[in-house]
Protein backbone atom coordinates (compact mmCIF):
# COMPACT_ATOMS: atom_id res chain seq x y z
CA UNK A 1 0.00 0.00 0.00
CA UNK A 2 1.31 3.28 -0.58
CA UNK A 3 1.92 6.17 1.69
CA UNK A 4 3.28 9.96 0.84
CA UNK A 5 5.95 10.14 3.49
CA UNK A 6 5.30 14.10 2.64
CA UNK A 7 1.49 14.56 3.00
CA UNK A 8 0.31 10.87 4.45
CA UNK A 9 -1.98 10.58 1.58
CA UNK A 10 -2.32 7.31 0.28
CA UNK A 11 -3.67 7.79 -3.53
CA UNK A 12 -0.81 7.76 -5.89
CA UNK A 13 -0.88 7.39 -9.73
CA UNK A 14 1.49 5.61 -11.76
CA UNK A 15 3.15 7.90 -14.09
CA UNK A 16 6.22 8.46 -16.67
CA UNK A 17 8.04 11.66 -15.00
CA UNK A 18 11.34 13.61 -16.12
CA UNK A 19 14.19 14.34 -13.43
CA UNK A 20 17.36 16.44 -13.73
CA UNK A 21 20.71 15.37 -11.97
CA UNK A 22 23.77 16.97 -11.27
CA UNK A 23 26.71 14.54 -12.61
CA UNK A 24 29.84 16.19 -12.53
CA UNK A 25 28.81 19.72 -13.04
CA UNK A 26 26.63 18.94 -16.01
CA UNK A 27 22.71 18.55 -15.95
CA UNK A 28 21.36 15.54 -17.48
CA UNK A 29 17.62 15.11 -17.90
CA UNK A 30 16.65 11.21 -17.33
CA UNK A 31 13.08 11.41 -19.21
CA UNK A 32 10.11 8.77 -19.37
CA UNK A 33 10.98 7.46 -15.51
CA UNK A 34 8.14 5.01 -14.11
CA UNK A 35 7.02 6.60 -10.64
CA UNK A 36 4.16 6.96 -7.97
CA UNK A 37 3.06 10.37 -7.80
CA UNK A 38 0.89 11.67 -4.63
CA UNK A 39 -2.74 12.70 -5.94
CA UNK A 40 -2.56 15.28 -2.97
CA UNK A 41 1.05 16.66 -3.45
CA UNK A 42 2.45 15.56 -6.46
CA UNK A 43 5.33 13.98 -4.63
CA UNK A 44 7.54 11.47 -6.87
CA UNK A 45 8.38 8.49 -5.57
CA UNK A 46 10.52 5.60 -7.12
CA UNK A 47 10.53 2.09 -6.85
CA UNK A 48 14.49 0.57 -5.47
CA UNK A 49 14.96 -0.56 -9.56
CA UNK A 50 13.96 1.91 -11.22
CA UNK A 51 15.98 4.04 -8.66
CA UNK A 52 19.06 1.97 -8.92
CA UNK A 53 18.50 1.62 -13.23
CA UNK A 54 18.68 5.41 -13.23
CA UNK A 55 22.02 5.56 -11.07
CA UNK A 56 23.16 2.65 -13.58
CA UNK A 57 22.21 4.78 -16.55
CA UNK A 58 23.97 8.09 -15.47
CA UNK A 59 26.91 6.14 -14.39
CA UNK A 60 27.59 4.05 -17.80
CA UNK A 61 29.06 5.23 -20.88
CA UNK A 62 25.89 5.18 -23.30
CA UNK A 63 25.42 7.90 -24.97
CA UNK A 64 22.19 10.37 -24.51
CA UNK A 65 19.51 10.00 -26.94
CA UNK A 66 20.09 13.64 -27.83
CA UNK A 67 21.11 17.03 -26.37
CA UNK A 68 19.17 20.35 -25.56
CA UNK A 69 19.77 23.71 -24.79
CA UNK A 70 18.76 25.10 -21.51
CA UNK A 71 18.64 28.51 -20.75
CA UNK A 72 19.52 29.47 -16.85
CA UNK A 73 18.71 32.28 -14.65
CA UNK A 74 20.17 33.44 -11.29
CA UNK A 75 17.77 34.23 -8.47
CA UNK A 76 19.69 36.92 -6.87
Amino acid sequence: MFTCHICGSHEAENKLVSETFQINGETVLVERIPAKVCRQCGEVIFDIDTAEHVRLLLRSSSHPARRISVPVFEFA
